[in-house]
């Protein structure tokens, strides 16, 4: 006779979990469209940032280069009269359905884009915004040198195109790093004398340092301009008025 604890768990066995059962979802967001009636949220539209082109046999290409372009036909002329079918069964290539190309090219272009233009981004935005340009005219080339395609930049915009990315830089960050690095320079310089330079230098993840040198090979103020500095100015002579 067996042990009545162990009957009972004979006669109610437990239910074996799927293999592939997901955990009960404890949260949910409710649909009703009478929940979402209030303004119109921000939505910042997108910019383009480059483009990719597949040829005839489906190679990709990371930039411009296969791309066809749509001319419209002009608004007040006539309409267009061409046979879609002239030329189809000799010239369209049929697309292999069975590749699956997915994301692919999108997603290798990224990896091929991405830190590349965000670095070129802030340097085209520290070169043009300090004094006052207003724009960046940029060329992209192929892999064989030949620029293929252009794009203007405003340079007050440049941001948004790297605001999402983790490993972008931010416009904030290099202004005021900039003021900390000038009030810095400005309190260590309180010598005034065209022979001593003060070197400052920087190494990835460490501060900014100076050192201090004298003459050669640091100095590069030519004499000549030294010794025009030091003079006193010529004095100007009185203009004569016309009553005089």
């Amino acid at each position: 006779m067996e042990p009545r604890e162990t009957k009972r768990k004979a006669e109610t066995p437990e239910a074996a979990e799927p293999p592939n059962k997901l955990p009960h979802s404890v949260s949910s967001l409710r649909t009703e469209p009478s929940l979402y009636s209030g303004p119109f949220p921000f939505y910042r539209r997108p910019s383009e940032l480059g483009c990719f082109s597949l040829d005839a046999q489906r190679q990709y290409h990371g930039d411009a280069r296969a791309l066809r372009y749509y001319s419209p036909p002009p608004i007040n002329g006539p309409g267009p009269d061409f046979d879609l079918r002239d030329g189809y069964p000799d010239r369209y290539r049929p697309r292999d359905e069975e590749v699956q190309e997915r994301l692919d090219h999108l997603l290798r272009w990224i990896l091929e884009h991405r830190h590349q233009l965000g670095h070129k981004l802030l340097k085209w935005w520290a070169q043009s915004f300090l004094p006052g340009v207003p724009h960046v005219v940029a060329g992209f080339r192929n892999p064989e040198g030949f620029v293929c395609s252009l794009k203007t930049f405003p340079t007050m915009k440049m941001f948004e195109n790297v605001r999402n990315d983790r490993e972008g830089w931010n416009p904030s960050v290099c202004m005021n790093f900039c003021a900390a690095f000038l009030s810095f320079a400005q309190s260590t310089v309180v010598q005034d004398d065209p022979r001593l330079v003060h070197l400052f230098s920087w190494e990835p993840g460490g501060p900014v340092t100076v050192s201090v040198h004298r003459d050669a090979p640091h100095a590069f103020l030519p004499t000549w301009y030294v010794e025009a500095m030091t003079q006193d100015p010529p004095s100007l002579s009185k203009t004569p008025s016309p009553k005089d």
